[in-house]
């Protein structure tokens, strides 16, 4: 039979009420509570194998302490293979801080289209409030109803920067344009460019501001730009990326995007660039693609699993205290070293982290 909330109390040596603030983290009411009860508390529950039951407690307190968590769906095996080590690292993230806090996350399921009838399941389930990965524009205006109808949410990686504004959490885009242009000339570059896309809005037009402005501070000029102009067919993209490669010989490129850079190995390979000796390649949020030649393409991108934490302690702040932002939160850009840049630049890998 599993132990009860009342064995605690009484191996402890106090109420079960004070069994409840502690293991609960109730504010004020914990903070008069020796630390040395608080220790004896914990310890006994954990002696015991005790687990507070979240449904009971949501009932007795009439909150809920669910968290509905949303991720990116992936359409097919290869996106899986590609983006799986993202996602679970931010779904991780997210779960190890809501329990530490006493709150439980409910995994929803998000359509590839921006139906919203999984959104509404999950908010009929009686969350307390939601994580969003990268919400369509149908399901931000479904997410800006239940906000009205006290159900908060925040936006992980948005793909508008208006998407539940203020209540965002992202990569710092500009700064993350800003360290890939010190990267780069760092390791030597004298003519970098850019590769944009125009598929992903305004977190490329950061990147690009932001590398245009650290190319400038360096170097003294704006960086040379490849625009493929939202063509979505790769074979395309490639012979765009490859026709400028040729035409204007850069020795260092930055790729907006993930997938971006991977085509953008291809286009070097065809153009019959060395990489890294006569072209240096950075993309973003892609070490764990393979591209050309089995190459792993350097990374700028943040901490998933940071992005999850954040995530997570701001959810509860917004449910619990009733935190209202001003703007969003920024996440700091990070370099991973592969193939497509030199050795040299492994130093900028300050620490070891995953994701």
């Amino acid at each position: 039979m599993a132990p009860t909330i009342r064995e605690v109390a009484e191996m402890a040596g106090v109420s079960i009420t004070t069994v409840s603030f502690v293991l609960n983290d109730k504010h004020p009411q914990v903070d008069g509570i020796s630390e040395a009860t608080k220790q004896r508390v914990k310890a006994c529950a954990a002696a015991l194998g005790y687990r507070p039951n979240p449904a009971a407690s949501s009932l007795r307190s009439g909150k809920s302490l669910w968290i509905g968590v949303v991720i990116q769906p992936v359409r097919d095996e290869t996106e899986a293979q590609a983006w799986a080590p993202y996602e679970l690292a931010l779904i991780s993230g997210i779960e190890n801080a809501l329990l530490g806090l006493g709150y439980y996350p409910v995994l929803g399921s998000k359509s590839t289209t921006g139906e919203t009838s999984g959104l509404d399941t999950l908010a009929c389930s009686g969350v307390a409030g939601l994580i969003y990965r990268r919400p369509l524009r149908q399901e931000v205006a479904r997410l800006e109803e239940l906000r009205q109808e006290g159900i908060p949410s925040i936006v992980v990686f948005p793909a508008r920067k208006e998407d539940l504004y203020p209540y965002i959490i992202d990569l710092d885009n500009v700064a993350a344009g800003r360290l890939g242009a010190r990267l780069l000339c760092n390791a030597g570059s004298k003519r970098p460019a850019i590769v944009v896309s125009r598929l992903f809005g305004h977190i490329e037009e950061d990147r690009v501001a932001g590398f245009t402005t650290g190319v400038k501070e360096i170097l003294g000029c704006e960086p040379m730009v490849c625009d493929t102009g939202g063509v979505r067919d790769e074979e395309t993209r490639v012979r765009i990326m490859q026709e400028f490669l040729r035409d204007n010989k850069p020795d260092a490129v930055l790729a907006t995007e993930a997938w971006g850079s991977h085509l953008l190995s291809y286009a070097a390979d065809n153009a019959g660039f060395k990489v890294p000796e006569e072209l240096m390649i950075i993309g973003f949020d892609c070490y764990s693609f393979k591209s050309a030649n089995n190459m792993v393409v350097s990374a700028i991108t943040t901490s998933w699993w940071r992005a999850g934490q954040v995530a997570a302690q701001s959810i509860v702040d917004v449910v619990k205290n009733g935190i209202v932002w001003t703007e969003p939160k920024k996440l700091e850009p990070r370099f991973v070293p592969g193939d497509t840049t030199p050795a040299t630049l492994a130093a900028e890998k300050l620490e070891q982290w995953l994701l």
